[in-house]
């Protein structure tokens, strides 16, 4: 027991006497080299791509541009689309108007006749037959109606799209005009080809009438 005690006393001393050196921060190494060198020169931020600068053009000049009102431009859009009229509430009256009409249908033959008084005698006659049918459910609804429906969805989906053309294209060619730009040329040519040439004859106009 005795023997015990000592040691453990020896032992206790010799803890004591080593220093203290903390886990988690080892002692440096002069010869070893740093992991990784700071960069000194870090990527310079990425340059922001250019954005158009639109120069601020007020009302008053705009309306003092010579030229047909926006109305007028998407009136002869549509006009040169064929897109100035909805014709599907027509034809799907006339769809409907059409189970009035019969269907005729017409047949032709021969029939023998046997007559056997006196003098047996066979004869042969002409038959024509005649048939007319009606279709009185179409009055109610008829299948057509769903293609209708869906050419005229398509037509009013190419009216929008057409009218934001036009709008697109009238309104740069107004703010090019108003600042003198070469652009006005090139989106008058847009709109010419979109009304079928009435927009340059209506510009002519205006600028005779000034």
């Amino acid at each position: 027991m005795l023997a015990i005690l000592a040691l453990l006393a020896v032992l206790a001393a010799r803890v004591d006497a080593a220093p203290y050196v903390p886990l988690s921060d080892p002692p440096p190494d002069s010869d070893s080299e740093p992991d990784s060198i700071p960069d000194s020169d870090p990527d310079p931020d990425p340059v922001p791509e250019a954005v158009p600068v639109l120069v601020p053009v007020s009302a008053s000049a705009l309306a003092r541009v010579p030229g047909p009102p926006i109305t007028a431009v998407l009136a002869a859009a549509y006009r040169a689309a064929g897109l100035d009229h909805d014709p599907t509430p027509s034809w799907r009256y006339r769809a409907r108007l059409a189970g009035l009409v019969p269907t005729v249908s017409l047949r032709d033959g021969r029939d023998a006749t046997w007559s056997d008084v006196a003098d047996p005698t066979i004869g042969y006659i002409s038959v024509f037959a005649v048939s007319a049918s009606w279709r009185l459910d179409r009055l109610v609804f008829d299948p057509n109606e769903l293609r209708i429906s869906a050419i005229g969805a398509a037509r009013r989906r190419e009216r929008r799209r057409l009218a934001e053309a036009v709008i697109r294209t009238y309104f740069s060619w107004q703010r090019a005009v108003a600042l003198a730009d070469a652009r006005a040329a090139e989106a008058a040519a847009d709109l010419d080809a979109i009304t079928d040439g009435w927009f340059s004859e209506a510009i002519g106009k205006h600028a005779e009438t000034r």
